[in-house]
């Protein structure tokens, strides 16, 4: 699992990349040139990054914000779509960057596509000392994909069956019994007794 503080290291090496004046305006289908050694982190990169030059043009995304863009526009046709809600946010960091040149903001908000579904987005303007182009980073997390990713680490220092493990996926994602049942294809009770055995379990690793 991703330690907290790698979220830090990308700001400090785009930051880094920028301030060595690496990169050049983007322009048409081109590349920023320093964010070249930084794909091979970004694109594994837990969280979805979008970044944004001063001229509201999308200089670089990984895979995992297509896929983040993808689930909140709810669009199984994506195709480099910005979503409104990115746009949303997105617009309200250059409006403030043109009121406020002098202040760097940084803005965090929570987009709740439904119960199950929800998303958090960080948005600050990333620019080194010697660089007159400052761009906009937006960094996306999956917030039901990081409590399935505690839920996997939990159901493994358990030493969860395979069942179990579905049970407990499920239900650290907020299902009802009922939900796991129809899901699993199993009763009720058969999805209160592995939850029964789980936090038998549980008390067992406390001990």
């Amino acid at each position: 699992m991703l330690k907290k503080n790698f979220f830090i290291d990308v700001d400090l090496a785009l930051e880094k990349a920028l301030d060595e004046q690496l990169c050049s305006p983007f322009c048409g289908s081109g590349e920023i040139p320093a964010l070249s050694e930084l794909k091979g982190i970004l694109s594994n990169f837990l969280q979805g990054i979008f970044l944004f030059n001063e001229q509201d043009q999308l200089v670089y995304f990984n895979s995992k914000a297509a896929l983040i863009a993808k689930a909140i526009s709810q669009n199984t046709d994506y195709a480099d779509v910005i979503p409104k809600e990115i746009a949303c946010i997105k617009k309200f960091m250059l409006e403030t960057r043109q009121q406020f040149p002098h202040q760097n903001w940084l803005s965090e908000s929570t987009i709740f596509i439904d119960c199950l579904t929800v998303f958090q987005v960080c948005a600050r303007w990333v620019q080194g000392d010697g660089v007159d182009h400052s761009y906009l980073l937006l960094k996306m997390e999956d917030q039901n994909q990081f409590s399935q990713d505690i839920a996997l680490e939990e159901a493994k220092r358990l030493g969860l069956t395979s069942r179990e493990q579905e049970v407990w996926l499920l239900h650290r994602a907020n299902y009802t019994y009922k939900q796991i049942a129809e899901k699993l294809a199993i009763t009720p009770n058969t999805v209160k007794k592995h939850m029964k055995s789980i936090l038998i379990k549980q008390r067992a690793v406390k001990d």
